[in-house]
């Protein structure tokens, strides 16, 4: 049985054997010649070795995860020949099937066929197709044509399409149009008055919550409002990512936390008005932030409150090297140093060398090094 596979991998143009296959069960007795050969157990591994170009232990690993899957080539080889000879790279193969083998049994009429050229017909590149592939193997498992025209019609735009595609373990595609995804956007849009763009960002920062039960999503929401966060504020969509990750018992203790760091209850609900993603920092490194704003960096309570983004910023990466720069600009008693701390730290790393370091470092020499020195900044020597 071995030797007839190893035979027909190497005529077959579509599969790549790599290594020898493990000859290991033995072939059936000449004195039996009508026996029929047991079944090779080390079978999906030696395909995969073959086929895939695996390892010995990588098809170990992806063979028990589902075992007794691969009994025949049949389907595997027609889904490899299927993507080689669509232009999917050997690496994305590989790391595809790695991940879920399961993909080798999906059929190529029903369901990878129609799959790609949907995409293709959208505009989508055989690259951008492969990511989409090795991020959420799950979805091509099934015929995604019927959710892909879902999608688009609510969302307007392939843009806006590619970011439910990639969402992480395909959970939007793979979930129910018609038990959950539509109600969930009925809700969200009708009673919570929602827009494309906002959907989008919640896509994109909780895309649990989309793919939740609905009464699930209703009970979120509900939430959100027992903190005192009004459906039509601006801050609802923030609420609901955050409180979709959380339980009752967490956002509890996080309130609490703010309270023992000074802030009444009145001054923790602007807080988490303002900005609800707060909930989703941990107390430990909220108490050191607020300890560096105040005392290092000079900002009053009102400060922060008017400004609660500012306890969600990296210490390290954002606020001591935005801070060390604000000192040399001060200490040179340049009139920029007066603005508000939060202007120093809200804008990106590139808008702030471009705003506060390159126009000052002729009158203090070493200003971009300083800064660069002060955090981990990345690719900060490129700017």
């Amino acid at each position: 049985m071995d030797m007839l596979l190893h035979l027909r991998l190497w005529r077959n143009p579509c599969i790549r054997p790599s290594l020898p296959l493990n000859r290991s069960t033995p072939l059936a007795s000449s004195n039996s010649p009508t026996q029929a050969s047991p079944p090779n157990p080390h079978f999906a591994v030696d395909y995969l070795v073959q086929s895939c170009g695996f390892s010995s232990d990588e098809a170990l690993t992806a063979s028990q995860r589902f075992p007794g899957l691969i009994k025949s080539s049949n389907k595997p080889d027609a889904v490899l020949c299927f993507l080689r000879e669509t232009g999917i790279s050997e690496l994305d193969i590989r790391t595809a099937v790695l991940q879920d083998v399961r993909i080798l049994h999906s059929h190529v009429e029903k369901n990878w066929k129609p799959n790609i050229a949907k995409l293709q017909e959208l505009g989508f590149s055989i690259k951008d197709i492969s990511g989409i592939m090795t991020r959420n193997t799950f979805i091509f498992r099934g015929n995604f044509v019927s959710k892909i025209n879902f999608w688009m019609g609510v969302l307007g735009s392939v843009e806006n399409l590619s970011v439910v595609l990639n969402v992480w373990r395909g959970a939007l595609i793979a979930s129910s149009l018609e038990n959950v995804i539509m109600p969930n956007i009925s809700f969200l849009r009708e009673h919570c008055g929602l827009s494309t763009r906002q959907i989008v960002r919640l896509i994109k920062s909780g895309p649990k919550l989309l793919s939740s039960k609905p009464e699930f999503v209703k009970r979120v929401a509900e939430r959100a409002e027992e903190l005192g966060i009004d459906r039509s504020s601006a801050s609802f969509v923030g609420a609901l990512i955050a409180i979709n990750c959380l339980n009752q018992r967490t956002i509890d203790a996080r309130l609490n936390n703010l309270r023992s760091l000074g802030f009444s209850p009145e001054e923790v609900a602007v807080l988490i008005s303002k900005y609800p993603l707060l909930l989703k920092k941990k107390e430990k490194l909220l108490g050191r932030k607020l300890e560096f704003l105040m005392k290092e960096a000079g900002c009053n309570k009102l400060h922060v409150i008017q400004n609660p983004s500012l306890l969600t910023l990296s210490l390290e990466n954002r606020l001591i090297p935005r801070n060390t720069v604000r000192k040399l600009l001060m200490s040179k008693g340049l009139s920029v140093a007066n603005l508000s701390f939060a202007t120093f730290a809200i804008l990106t790393d590139k808008q702030f060398v471009e705003k506060f370091v390159l126009p000052y470092e002729p009158a203090i020499p070493g200003l971009h090094r300083a800064f660069a020195d002060a955090g981990t900044i990345e690719g900060i020597d490129q700017l």
